[in-house]
């Protein structure tokens, strides 16, 4: 007698004359509609099952609503912007660009403003998604502060790209949260000496700046700068 290695059965032919060996079960790939099933094996000949096939879930029809921008803020420096873009289905599976999706960026993307990102899912997918990301001004800093009476002189390092004008933002506390927290601007790129008058005489004011563009009505603003400190007189 002769035992297949594969299936374990016994015959009194030749075995390997008869083919025992172990045969691939092809699977089918999930779909939207229908589950699919992994590969399996088999015996050749006596078709006892090896390696058993398992079920694959049924594939979200679209995860668009996992889709996101992982960079929505961009900082201007002359260059075109191009963020990453991470869609997930339903699972949290990240997908495959130009597998599961592919994404069409809006033209320029260099100047300040806001710019779309279109996202279209393909082959096992489907569905369309436009989002946005700003494209912000660069920052500036305070670049010296001086003490008068009452009153505080500050300079502002000039940015005239993309820039139209600066925010100051000065208070007597360290963490701008004080009720004595104003915020000054300045319409004019330009215009880099700005004085702070009405203050309160031998006191400590915290001060910081930004930049801001305005584009179609709305303003796009830089982050705060690092802050400086000085007493009145």
């Amino acid at each position: 007698t002769y035992t297949c290695e594969t299936c374990g059965e016994t015959r009194t032919e030749v075995l390997s004359a008869l083919g025992h060996t172990d045969e691939v079960v092809t699977g089918k790939d999930a779909t939207c509609t229908e589950t699919g099933l992994t590969d399996g094996k088999k015996c050749s000949v006596c078709g006892k099952i090896t390696v058993a096939q398992q079920t694959i879930a049924k594939l979200t029809k679209t995860s668009l609503k996992k889709a996101k921008l992982t960079v929505k803020a961009q900082t201007y420096n002359g260059k075109a912007k191009t963020p990453t873009v991470t869609v997930k289905d339903s699972a949290g599976k990240t997908l495959k660009k130009n597998v599961d999706y592919k994404v069409t960026y809006a033209s320029g993307r260099k100047n300040v403003g806001t710019y779309k990102v279109t996202i279209k899912m393909m082959g096992k997918y489907s569905g369309t998604k436009t989002l946005t990301f700003k494209i912000n001004p660069a920052a500036t800093k305070v670049s010296k502060l001086s003490a008068a009476k009452k009153s505080l002189k500050v300079t502002i390092s000039k940015k005239s790209s993309q820039v139209t004008g600066y925010q100051i933002q000065y208070s007597t506390s360290k963490t701008f949260k004080s009720k004595y927290t104003k915020t000054k601007t300045v319409s004019s790129y330009k215009t880099t000496k700005v004085t702070l008058k009405s203050l309160k005489a031998k006191k400590t004011y915290y001060v910081r700046v930004r930049t801001y563009k305005t584009v179609g009505g709305k303003k796009y603003y830089s982050g705060w700068s690092t802050v400086k400190y000085k007493k009145t007189k």
